[in-house]
């Protein structure tokens, strides 16, 4: 059983350093590039505007799904699961829009890479909330909970 505890404690760890990657793309990719691009008019109006809200949107996610993490709340995990599947695809869509529009800039190789780390990241995320979520419905728990 302690074996079990331990690595469940360990998934909850990385599980947190995800939400963590989360919260600061949701910052830096969604909020900052929504503003100054509203601000300084680098993109449309209607983009930056879709930029701020989704990256408000994940700002209030994170805490709910940290929440549901630390607190082993089952239905939550599995709404965050939902939510993390929806940000994969926005993220997805977001990244072919972003990079087609590069046209054939050397620094669209650059950019190629980074989405598609990023992406692989969110799905790498996915999949420990995956095993997190039945791990909560076997029925562990960490020792001090």
């Amino acid at each position: 059983m302690y074996v079990y505890s331990r690595s469940f404690r360990w998934l909850q760890i990385i599980l947190t350093l995800f939400y963590g990657q989360v919260i600061s793309t949701g910052i830096y990719e969604y909020l900052i590039q929504g503003i100054s691009g509203l601000t300084l008019q680098l993109r449309p109006v209607y983009d930056s505007i879709l930029l701020i809200i989704f990256g408000i949107l994940m700002f209030a996610f994170v805490p709910y799904a940290i929440f549901a993490l630390w607190y082993c709340r089952t239905r939550m995990s599995i709404i965050t699961l939902l939510i993390s599947i929806a940000i994969l695809i926005l993220t997805l869509v977001k990244s072919i829009i972003e990079i087609s529009n590069m046209g054939q800039y050397p620094i669209r190789k650059e950019w190629i890479f980074i989405r598609i780390m990023e992406l692989i990241l969110r799905v790498f995320g996915i999949i420990a909330l995956i095993i997190f979520i039945i791990r909560l419905r076997q029925g562990y728990r960490p020792d001090n909970f």
